[in-house]
């Protein structure tokens, strides 16, 4: 066990117990830096100082890493915790490399790095059983290791806090087990455009007694900050094979650009020799700076309403409730950033929030050459070429006015000659307003549901997106407040598999006005987490389509969500709105977009960043 950052005679003299230590993270943590944070970023710094054993053979990267940047947050928090690691977005994976190794095939890196991780988290079965850290108070093994497909291993290290008291072989447990990722890097991902850096203070926020501060080399914030410009700019999936748009990098640009003194040659360097440019086959970022897809979006980008999914994000993250309004964040970003562009601005002040002037230096003029305003020829109608291929996603389909036309419940009672009746029952609750829909269909023919099934209007381009996804090797799936009667025969037409949907009760070949195992919002997302959960796709990698209210829920917790004439609940939180032909979608996941002309955007133009699009009524309907 390695312990050169602890003093490890005054660590376990004030901690001599995992509880203690505990309940001096819960004494200091506040809402934005809680225990459970505070104990798994110590965890993963002690993890990192084991690994290197005095070295800088493994050097951070990542978003994790950015509080080792950092100078300065202004204002106070006056609870012993520095607003730097409390207003840094909470990232608890571990993300490393070792660039030394960087002579070695990619075969020859995971072995050496799976030794390295292994020798410090040993393969156990019982976690008691594991490598000693943190001074003793824990013990590390390896729980998984998966070797993914674009340049990086995950290795997931169980932590389990431990009584050593009775010497090593009266190890037991002393608290609940938790996990961290450790994410290994290959060298071939990781572009440097200039030496490493040393953090600038420790990696660990919580002020502990007995604990040195950790300052492991860094890869270059100017080549950090290049890497998230280029997410943001470029179509999402471009560098990752992941279609959800990188919202979370808005909030570690924003970050950057308020704690980072930057060297304004140093990120002109970065930007001007970025692959995700050249892969993309542009010349560099555009010029004034903008996301993807930004409205108003050209017509061969997929508008994308970035406020809507940070907001979404800021709900998650208690820290970026913090931020300011999206706007004045995005104004700092473009100040920062399209300032960098011009060589006589010497270094980013992030307190002021403005650059330094700077003499111009023959490196700026190289750089300033390099990012040359990127001419509007070159960016329209260029499609971007996924750098590596798109990974497996999951794509889950509302049916009523999303898959299907119309209303399918509204449909039934229309031929059953009972409209009226059925549109009367009006109530906020979803399952009260359902089952009164479906009691005054008691006694309708059984024979009409089928017929309402096999008749389904589809919307325009569902049956060539659904195919050309399934083509693609990316999972389908329905999630219906409707019912399996009718969902079901649709799903088997469309050949999906999987799929959520009520089950309307039928006895003596009629209705019998009564349902069972509704799906209501809540029910979509469970079902969701369920089928990722089987399928192996996290939820960056899921993306939902629907246009009710009763879709809210699912279009906030999936990666990406796509409102379809949607109502002016699903317009307010989806990331993007499509009208008319929906294989249109087939573009965010880099797939040919149909031939045909796009049905036009009936929305007035917007401003930059609208607070939210225009949007149609809510419809009386189903939920």
């Amino acid at each position: 066990m390695y312990t050169g950052h602890l003093d490890l005679k005054v660590f376990r003299g004030s901690y001599p117990t995992w509880s203690r230590l505990m309940a001096r993270l819960r004494e200091i943590g506040t809402p934005r830096f809680t225990a459970d944070r505070a104990m798994r970023q110590l965890a993963g710094a002690d993890f990192l100082s084991q690994l290197n054993h005095g070295t800088d053979a493994y050097e951070k990267t990542g978003s994790d890493a950015l509080p080792g940047y950092a100078e300065a947050w202004s204002g106070t928090s006056g609870s012993g915790i520095d607003p730097v690691y409390e207003l840094a977005r909470t990232a608890n994976d571990l993300d490393l490399y070792n660039g030394a190794l960087g002579d070695l095939t990619d075969e020859q890196y995971l072995d050496r790095i799976r030794a390295d991780i292994l020798a410090v988290a040993p393969l156990r079965q019982n976690p008691v059983d594991g490598a000693p850290g943190l001074g003793g108070l824990v013990r590390y093994t390896t729980r998984n290791v998966e070797i993914a497909g674009n340049g990086h291993a995950v290795f997931t290290i169980d932590v389990q806090p431990v009584d050593d008291s009775r010497g090593p072989l009266g190890v037991r447990a002393a608290g609940d087990r938790f996990s961290i990722e450790v994410d290994v890097k290959m060298p071939t991902m990781i572009q440097r455009s200039s030496p490493s850096e040393r953090a600038r203070r420790s990696i660990v926020g919580a002020q502990l007694d007995g604990v040195r501060p950790i300052t492991p080399l860094m890869r270059p914030v100017a080549d950090l900050t290049a890497d998230k410009m280029a997410a943001l700019a470029l179509q999402p999936g471009v560098g990752d094979g992941i279609a959800a748009p990188r919202f979370k990098d808005i909030a570690d640009l924003y970050y950057i650009a308020r704690t980072c003194p930057v060297e304004g040659d140093a990120l002109r360097k970065a930007l001007s020799e970025n692959w995700h440019w050249k892969e993309a086959g542009l010349s560099g970022p555009p010029r004034p700076y903008r996301f993807y897809g930004q409205p108003p979006a050209p017509s061969h980008e997929t508008e994308i309403l970035w406020e809507h999914g940070f907001a979404q994000l800021r709900e998650r993250i208690p820290q970026l409730r913090e931020y300011p309004e999206f706007a004045t964040m995005v104004e700092t970003i473009d100040t920062f950033l399209d300032g960098a562009a011009d060589p006589s601005n010497g270094k980013w002040d992030p307190v002021r929030g403005q650059w330094q002037q700077n003499v111009r230096s023959e490196v700026a003029s190289t750089m300033d050459h390099a990012l040359a305003p990127v001419r509007a020829a070159e960016r329209a109608e260029q499609p971007m070429v996924p750098m590596v291929p798109m990974q497996k996603h999951l794509i889950v389909f509302d049916v009523d006015q999303t898959i299907s036309k119309y209303d399918t419940l509204h449909t039934l009672a229309e031929r059953a000659g009972r409209l009226a009746e059925v549109d009367a029952c009006r109530d906020p609750d979803y399952e009260t307003s359902i089952r009164a829909k479906v009691a005054q269909l008691r006694g309708v023919d059984a024979a009409l549901v089928r017929e309402v099934a096999d008749t389904i209007v589809l919307n325009e381009g569902v049956e060539e997106l659904i195919r050309d996804l399934k083509a693609a090797g990316h999972e389908v799936a329905i999630a219906s407040g409707g019912f399996d009667a009718i969902v079901g025969p649709l799903a088997e037409r469309l050949s999906v598999e999987r799929y959520a949907a009520g089950h309307l009760e039928i006895a003596d070949g009629v209705l019998t006005g009564e349902v069972s195992n509704l799906v209501d919002a809540d029910g979509k997302v469970e079902f969701i987490g369920t089928t990722q959960a089987e399928l192996g796709i996290p939820r960056e990698r899921t993306i939902a389509v629907g246009d009710g209210s009763n879709d809210v829920p699912m279009l906030k917790n999936v990666g990406f969500g796509a409102g379809y004439e949607p109502g002016e609940a699903a317009a307010g939180v989806a990331h993007t709105i499509i009208h008319g032909d929906m294989s249109q979608l087939k573009r965010i996941l880099h797939l040919p977009a149909p031939d045909r002309p796009a049905t036009p955007d009936p929305r007035p133009a917007t401003t930059r960043f609208p607070a939210a699009p225009t949007r149609r009524p809510e419809p009386s309907r189903t939920p």
